[in-house]
This record gives structure tokens, C-alpha cells and sequence, in this order.
């Protein structure tokens, strides 16, 4: 459940479907369209919590967040 008001979730959504196509709702990545999010796919507390923020798997938020050389 977010905490979140029914108002900054559907702001959230609009974004996401304009930039991805693919809104922020269930088990989904935005950016790739992968289903593959739970638990133990991530490999720490701060990816899950950024999951739960932004809906972006582990692989696609290691693309994203990236360190430069």
C-alpha cells in the first residue's frame, strides 16, 4: 500500500505511462516491462524501497544509476 494521496499516485501513473507507456501499478517495471520484481530479485533494501518509488528492476536501476568511469 502507498503512502501516497490517490492524487500524487495518478500524477505518478501519468508520468510513467508518458515516458514508458506503462503505468506504476503491480508487479511491472515502467521502464522495461519486466515482471520479474519480487523480493528476492533485488539485491538490497534500498533497490526494493526504489522499486516501490519508481517501479524499475534491479537491472534496469544498475543501468540508470550507474557510475561513470
Amino acid at each position: 500500500m502507498s503512502d501516497k494521496s490517490p492524487e500524487m499516485e495518478k500524477f505518478l501513473n501519468d508520468i510513467s505511462k508518458s515516458f514508458f507507456g506503462r503505468e506504476r501499478t503491480g508487479n511491472q517495471c515502467v521502464t522495461c516491462g519486466s515482471t520479474k520484481v519480487g523480493h528476492d530479485d533485488f539485491r538490497d533494501i534500498i533497490s526494493r524501497k526504489e522499486f516501490k518509488i519508481a517501479h524499475i528492476c534491479q537491472e534496469c536501476q544498475d543501468r540508470i544509476y550507474a557510475e561513470e568511469d
